[in-house]
């Protein structure tokens, strides 16, 4: 966790949260093992399955068009909140708690009204709208469940303005190359978009590695031949997010709008959240209990997806220290996107304002060698909020 005061350097404080000891664990992993080199995974035992007519695909092409165009189709007609409930039912993970929260947000309807927190809040009346490209999509050889596909397609704003600041303050357009990963929790269960992660600008798509029936295979959480288990790539970046150049984690993790630039992010407020004089403001990258996949690169690596929850806080010195009595300080400024998550009316937070993002991320874990992990890719947004 990182914490700021108004006026004073950043200061840092030890973590005993079970984040801290993922980062821990992660770090005694790879740390010893960076600098040594090995041969990467060969792609080619997938090539020789198909060949035996053993590899067996998690969906064939025709399906993934087809939940593919299936969400495209109920996402074009999401215009407003009522228009955009049918989506839920073809969303899980990542996008269920984003869609969720954002219907939710949307429904406070405070036009023309006096709002919270003293000021007049106007609610958008409309959600983001895109326009889809044709779909490549990544089809992985069958491997037991929840399963999963990936899509890789250009997305077009239509008729919305957006800065090129997104989840978790990262400097990342609102549209253009992204991830889109579709997910099945069973055999008798549909296929559901889990998350949509935004590439930044100049950042590309590793090649994946195929068999000959070409199906990109997957790579176990715990395969000790990349950088890290790409089950640690989460735990590792949270370590640049929460303490920047100073963590430990740099050494196995690159610099990037995704590590670094969501470091200097938290620093700078880009998500509004503010600290008055004599409070303090946190932030912390956490995990997240929802499923995590990896593919196999061509240059024998992994691309991994996965989710985490980046909480920010503005609380007076006695909650960071857990005193007794807690004593209110001033008033905190609420951003509007945070404002719209929280009950109708209630006056500005004195103790304590806390937001919850959860965010999608997609890295490429290299094979071990001098490489570093490279976060590529982001998406969510905000799903809770809490104030006192």
């Amino acid at each position: 966790m990182a914490q700021r005061k108004p006026s004073a350097r950043a200061r840092r404080r030890r973590l005993s949260s079970a984040p801290a000891f993922a980062l821990a664990a992660a770090l005694a992993a790879v740390l010893p093992i960076a600098a040594c080199t090995s041969a990467p995974a060969s792609s080619g035992t997938s090539a020789t399955a198909g060949a035996r007519g053993t590899v067996r695909p998690a969906v064939t092409a025709a399906q993934a068009r087809q939940v593919f165009d299936r969400y495209v189709a109920a996402a074009a007609k999401a215009v407003s909140p009522q228009l955009a409930s049918p989506e839920l039912s073809l969303v899980t993970g990542v996008e269920q708690a984003v869609l969720s929260a954002t219907i939710a947000s949307h429904s406070i309807v405070m036009s023309n009204a006096q709002g919270a927190y003293g000021s007049s809040l106007s609610v958008k009346p409309d959600f983001a709208l895109y326009a889809y490209g044709s779909p490549t999509f990544y089809l992985p050889e069958a491997a037991g469940y929840p399963r999963f596909f990936v899509a890789s397609v250009n997305r077009a704003l239509r008729g919305t303005d957006s800065p090129a600041t997104g989840a978790g303050g990262a400097q990342v357009p609102p549209d253009g190359p992204a991830l889109m990963l579709f997910e099945q929790a069973g055999a008798r269960a549909p296929w559901l978009l889990a998350s949509i992660s935004q590439l930044p600008s100049g950042v590309t798509l590793p090649k994946l590695a195929t068999g000959s029936a070409g199906y990109v295979p997957t790579v176990p959480l715990s395969d000790a031949s990349l950088v890290a288990q790409p089950v640690d790539a989460g735990p590792l970046q949270a370590g640049v997010v929460d303490d920047g150049q100073a963590s430990a984690a740099t050494r196995a993790v690159a610099d990037g709008p995704l590590t670094t630039g969501m470091y200097q992010g938290a620093v700078d407020h880009a998500g509004g959240l503010r600290a008055p004089r004599g409070d303090v403001y946190q932030w912390e990258l956490d995990g997240s209990s929802l499923p995590r996949f990896a593919l196999r690169t061509a240059a024998g690596g992994a691309l991994v997806f996965y989710a985490m929850s980046l909480n920010t806080t503005v609380a007076v010195p006695d909650v960071i220290n857990k005193a007794n009595p807690v004593h209110s300080g001033p008033p905190i400024q609420v951003p509007i996107d945070v404002q719209m998550l929280l009950p109708v009316g209630r006056p500005a937070p004195l103790v304590q304002l806390s937001a919850s993002q959860t965010l999608s991320f997609a890295a490429v874990d290299p094979a071990s060698g001098n490489a570093k992990i490279q976060v590529i890719a982001i998406g969510g947004g905000l799903t809770s909020a809490s104030a006192s």
